[in-house]
């Protein structure tokens, strides 16, 4: 780890250059401290539950809400993985990771969703029978699938069995990535909002509005991806 030329300590060498960078799109929220507690609404309680200051961390944020579009690069993406998928567009001599049932996908290969071989690989991906509107061709959004993975730092963190597995504190969940574009009409039952329905997520004049209708989970797989 040092250097043995000389016995000196000098700690590992050749560690990656590192230089901050702001993040396309993003601030910089700067570290510092808040208090937590109750407030003078509830009076009463503030004998129970005392004020506390927290320190927090310096991070990263989106200067504007996740667009639409931002949202349909993701959405894509997982289209396009389960089509590389399905035509076997993984990585040569690759083996599978240890949980996947498949090698790594190699994104080099390109998609050619009309040609002749790949119709029958990918028919499926869309709406069947009845579930089509005037035979149209769509993708079938139930199939957008993504996993993510997280480690519980908390729950290691109380684990007093020094034999433990770290397999035993990483979690992962499979959640269907593409929004609930029905809370236009769910939400707001006063409101004629079926065109907005129809349209916010998909037509190009909504394409830098917020997306909507994702909730907690599609955000933390939206994240983690």
């Amino acid at each position: 780890g040092g250097s043995r030329e000389t016995g000196e300590l000098t700690g590992v060498l050749n560690r990656p250059a590192w230089k901050g960078i702001n993040p396309y799109g993003m601030v910089y929220v700067p570290s510092g401290t808040l208090m937590i507690g109750v407030g003078d609404q509830d009076v009463m309680n503030t004998f129970v539950q005392r004020p506390k200051e927290v320190s927090i961390q310096g991070f990263y944020m989106d200067e504007t809400e996740i667009t639409n579009n931002e949202y349909r690069q993701f959405t894509k993406w997982v289209i396009d993985s389960i089509a590389h998928t399905r035509l076997e567009h993984f990585m040569e001599d690759a083996e599978a990771p240890d949980g996947m049932e498949n090698p790594p996908i190699d994104w080099s290969y390109p998609i050619y969703w009309d040609d002749e071989e790949n119709v029958d690989l990918l028919e499926d991906m869309y709406y069947q029978g009845d579930d089509r509107i005037n035979g149209k061709k769509q993708i079938d959004t139930r199939q957008l699938e993504y996993t993510y993975h997280w480690y519980d730092w908390e729950r290691a963190a109380r684990n007093s069995d020094p034999t433990a597995s770290r397999s035993d504190f990483i979690d992962s969940k499979t959640v269907n990535v593409y929004p609930d574009t029905l809370v236009w009409v769910r939400d707001f039952a006063y409101s004629y909002n079926e065109p907005m329905a129809r349209n916010y997520y998909s037509h190009p004049a909504y394409d830098d509005y917020p997306v909507v209708g994702v909730d907690w989970h599609q955000a933390n797989a939206f994240s983690y991806w």
